[in-house]
C-alpha cells in the first residue's frame, strides 16, 4: 500500500518532468534549425560571389584585355583560389551534387526561361530599390543636416558653465582640476564682458569675449580677412592694486621679501589659504588659515611666483589650522591655544580692499562722471544711490588687439574693406561672479585697439579679445570653459565628471544625438513604406515559381528518375529562387542607390541658385548594404520554400506520366 501511494504522487511529476525534456528538447531543435538556416544563407551568398568572381575572371581571360602573358600568370592563381573556395564551402557534401553544379544548373534553366526570369527579377529589384531608395535619402538627409549643423571637431567639446545663482564659479583651480581629468586634451577658458566701444564721437556698448588663440581655432571662428591674434597667455607676471576710491598704482619687481606697501585684505568665503614660512612656494607650511570677520590687515611683499600667476605675497599674523585626512583641525600649543602665528601667504583667493600707501606708481585715472548707470535700491521709500566703481588701467602685457564680426563694423558704420588696420577706443566693465566680491564694478581706462580680423558672423555684434587683456583687471572668475576630449567617445564620460562636480555641461554632440533620433524614426517609416512594395514583388516571384513547378514535372520526375535525391531537387529550386532574390537585391541597391544620387543632383541645380552649393541627399553606410543583401536572400528563400517542398513529393513516375 505504501508503495502504491509512492508511485501515485511521483508519477505525475516524472511525467511533467519528461513533458518539459520534450519541450527543451524541441525548443532547441527548432533553434538549430533556424541557425542552420541562417548559416546556409552566409554559404550560399558566398558561393554566388564565388561563382560571379570565377565567371568575371573567365570573361577578362576570353576577351583578351589583358596581355598573354599576364593571363598566363594570373589563371593558374585565379584557378588555384576558386577550387580552394569550392572545396572549403562543400567540404561536407561528399556524396551530393555541388553547389556550384546546382548554381550552374539553376543559371541554365532560368536561361532556359529568359522573360519569365527577367520580369520576377525586375519585381524584386523595384521593391529592393524602393527600400534602399527611401532608406539612403534618409541617410543622406541626416548626414547632410549633421554636417551644416556641426564640424567633428566639435564633437569632441562641450562648454562648461556654473549653475545659475549658484556658489560653486569656474577660476584658476576649476581648470587645474578639469586637466586633471584622464581623456581630456585642452581647457580653454572665456571671459564675457560689456565693452564701452567710443568711435567717431558715437560710444556704443557690446558684448566682448576675452579668449585665446586655441579658443578661437577650436571654435572655427576663421576671419574673412586679416587673422586672429596670436595669444594662449591665461597669466600675466605683471599685477596692479586697486584702491576703493578709484585709483590704481602701477609696481616694478623688487628684491625678494621686498615690501610694497601696507595693505587691507580679506580671505574669500569657504577658502583655505596655505601660509608659509617665507614667500616662498618650496619654503616650510606653517599650517592654514581662513577667513574672519572683517578686513584684516598685512604687508604685500614680493616673493617666488606661483602656479596661479603673479609673485606677491602677504605678510601677516594669523590664526593656523592643521589638515588631516581632508579635515582642518585647530592647531594648538602647549598652552592649548590656538596658534597665531606671522607668515606668508600668496595673493590667491584673496580680495586686496585697499591700500595705505602707494610706492614707484601714481594715480592713473579718477572716474566720477563716465561710470555706468547701475542703480541699488537703498530703501522701500525708492532712494537710490550709484554703485562705486573702480577703474583700472590695462596691464602692460595687454596686446591691444580685437577680431571683429561683420555686425560689429555695420554699428559702428565702418566697411568691410577698410576695417582691418582700424582702431577704436574701449573700456571694459566687469560685474557680478567674475570678481571675487559680486558687488564689486570696475571698468578699465579707455584703450586704443586695432582691427586685425573680420568674421562672417552678421547677427549678433561682438568682438573677440585676448584672454589676457581681460584677466588683468582683476578677473577671478570665468564665464566659461570649452573642455575638448582627446577622442569623442570620452566626451560623454568627461561630461558626467564634470557635472558631477555641479556644473553644466554643453555640446553639440546632443544635437546631433537628437538629429539621429529623428532620423532614426524617420528611416523606420520610409523601409515600411518600401517593404509594401517588396511585398508585392515577393506574392509575384511566389507565383512565379509555383508556375514554373508545374511546367517542369516531367522535368522533376526525369531528374529523379536518373538518380537525383528529393533533397537535391529540393535545394535545386531553391537555389533559382535565391539566385533570382541575390540578383534583384543587387540590382535593387544599384538603382535605388543612383535614383538618391539623381535626386541630390535635381536638388543640387536649386541649391546653387541660392548660393548653398552642392546638395548630395543619398548615401549608403556598409552595414544597411549587408542587410539588404541579407533581406534580398531571404525573400528568395521564403519563396521557394513551398514550390521546393511540393517538388519533393512529385512521384518520378507520375511524374513522366505527366502531360
Amino acid at each position: 500500500m505504501k508503495h502504491y501511494f509512492i508511485r501515485h504522487i511521483q508519477e505525475p511529476k516524472i511525467k511533467t518532468q519528461i513533458s518539459n525534456i520534450k519541450m527543451k528538447n524541441l525548443a532547441d531543435s527548432k533553434i538549430r534549425v533556424l541557425l542552420s538556416g541562417f548559416w546556409q544563407m552566409i554559404v550560399f551568398a558566398l558561393y554566388i560571389l564565388v561563382y560571379m568572381f570565377s565567371q568575371g575572371i573567365k570573361t577578362i581571360s576570353n576577351s583578351k584585355i589583358l596581355p598573354r602573358a599576364v593571363r598566363e600568370k594570373l589563371n593558374p592563381f585565379f584557378l588555384r583560389f576558386y577550387l580552394k573556395m569550392t572545396h572549403f564551402l562543400d567540404s561536407r557534401r561528399q556524396g551530393s551534387i555541388g553547389r556550384m553544379d546546382l548554381i550552374e544548373l539553376s543559371i541554365r534553366n532560368m536561361k532556359a526561361k529568359k522573360t519569365r526570369t527577367m520580369v520576377t527579377i525586375g519585381g524584386v529589384t523595384i521593391g529592393i530599390a524602393a527600400i534602399v531608395f527611401l532608406v539612403s535619402v534618409g541617410y543622406g538627409l541626416e548626414q547632410l543636416i549633421i554636417s551644416r549643423v556641426t564640424r567633428l571637431e566639435e564633437m569632441k567639446q562641450a562648454d562648461i558653465l556654473p549653475q545659475a545663482g549658484g556658489k560653486i564659479k569656474i577660476d584658476d583651480k576649476t581648470i587645474s582640476n578639469f586637466k586633471e581629468i584622464s581623456s581630456v586634451e585642452a581647457v580653454l577658458p572665456l571671459i564675457a564682458v560689456v565693452g564701452r566701444i567710443s568711435y567717431q564721437n558715437s560710444v556704443t556698448d557690446l558684448a566682448v569675449y576675452g579668449v585665446t588663440s586655441d579658443y578661437l581655432k577650436q571654435s572655427a571662428i576663421k576671419p574673412n580677412s586679416g587673422k586672429i591674434f596670436e595669444s594662449n597667455d591665461l597669466v600675466s607676471s605683471i599685477k596692479y592694486q586697486v584702491s576703493s576710491i578709484g585709483e590704481v598704482a602701477g609696481t616694478e619687481t623688487g628684491a625678494f621679501g621686498e615690501k610694497i606697501q601696507d595693505v587691507e585684505y580679506s580671505i574669500n568665503p569657504g577658502q583655505w589659504i596655505r601660509v608659509r614660512e617665507n614667500p616662498n612656494v618650496k619654503a616650510k607650511i606653517l599650517g592654514y588659515t581662513k577667513r574672519v570677520e572683517g578686513s584684516s590687515q598685512g604687508e604685500e611683499v614680493w616673493g617666488s611666483d606661483y602656479a596661479e600667476g603673479g609673485n606677491k605675497w602677504l605678510k601677516t599674523s594669523v590664526f593656523l589650522w592643521q589638515k588631516e585626512g581632508g579635515e582642518y583641525l585647530v592647531l594648538k600649543d602647549e598652552q592649548d591655544h590656538q596658534v597665531q602665528k606671522e607668515g606668508y601667504f600668496a595673493e590667491v583667493n584673496i580680495t586686496i580692499e585697499g591700500s595705505n600707501i602707494i610706492e614707484n606708481g601714481s594715480v592713473l585715472g579718477i572716474n566720477d562722471n563716465n561710470a555706468l548707470d547701475w542703480v541699488e535700491i537703498a530703501s522701500e521709500a525708492g532712494i537710490t544711490s550709484e554703485p562705486e566703481t573702480k577703474q583700472i588701467e590695462l596691464s602692460s602685457a595687454a596686446v591691444k588687439q580685437a577680431v571683429v564680426n561683420r555686425a560689429t563694423l555695420k554699428v559702428l558704420g565702418i566697411k568691410e574693406g577698410e576695417a582691418l588696420g582700424k582702431k577704436f577706443n574701449v573700456s571694459f566693465v566687469v560685474v557680478g561672479d567674475l570678481l571675487p566680491d559680486p558687488k564689486e564694478k570696475l571698468e578699465s581706462v579707455e584703450a586704443e585697439y586695432t582691427i586685425i580680423g573680420v568674421t562672417p558672423e552678421e547677427k549678433t555684434p561682438v568682438f573677440y579679445v585676448p584672454f589676457l587683456d581681460l584677466r588683468t583687471l582683476g578677473i577671478t572668475n570665468y564665464s566659461q570653459i570649452k573642455l575638448v576630449a582627446k577622442n569623442s567617445s570620452d566626451l560623454a564620460k568627461i561630461r558626467k565628471q564634470v557635472e558631477a562636480m555641479g556644473y553644466i555641461t554643453h555640446s553639440v554632440a546632443d544635437t546631433v544625438e537628437q538629429i539621429k533620433q529623428l532620423f532614426g524614426t524617420t528611416r523606420t517609416i520610409l523601409a515600411l513604406l518600401g517593404m509594401v512594395a517588396l511585398a508585392v514583388a515577393a506574392l509575384g516571384m511566389f507565383n512565379t515559381l509555383t508556375v514554373s513547378l508545374l511546367e517542369r514535372t516531367r522535368e522533376v520526375g526525369l531528374m529523379k528518375a536518373m538518380g537525383m535525391k528529393s533533397a537535391e531537387v529540393q535545394e535545386l529550386f531553391l537555389t533559382e529562387s535565391m539566385i533570382m532574390g541575390f540578383f534583384g537585391g543587387m540590382l535593387g541597391i544599384i538603382v535605388g542607390f543612383v535614383l538618391g544620387k539623381l535626386l541630390g543632383l535635381l536638388l543640387s541645380l536649386f541649391a546653387v541658385f541660392k548660393g548653398v552649393g552642392l546638395v548630395d541627399v543619398a548615401y549608403l553606410p556598409f552595414p544597411f548594404v549587408l542587410l539588404v543583401v541579407f533581406l534580398s536572400l531571404l525573400v528568395g528563400m521564403a519563396t521557394g520554400i513551398y514550390p521546393a517542398k511540393r517538388a519533393t513529393k512529385i512521384s518520378a513516375l507520375n511524374a513522366l506520366r505527366y502531360e
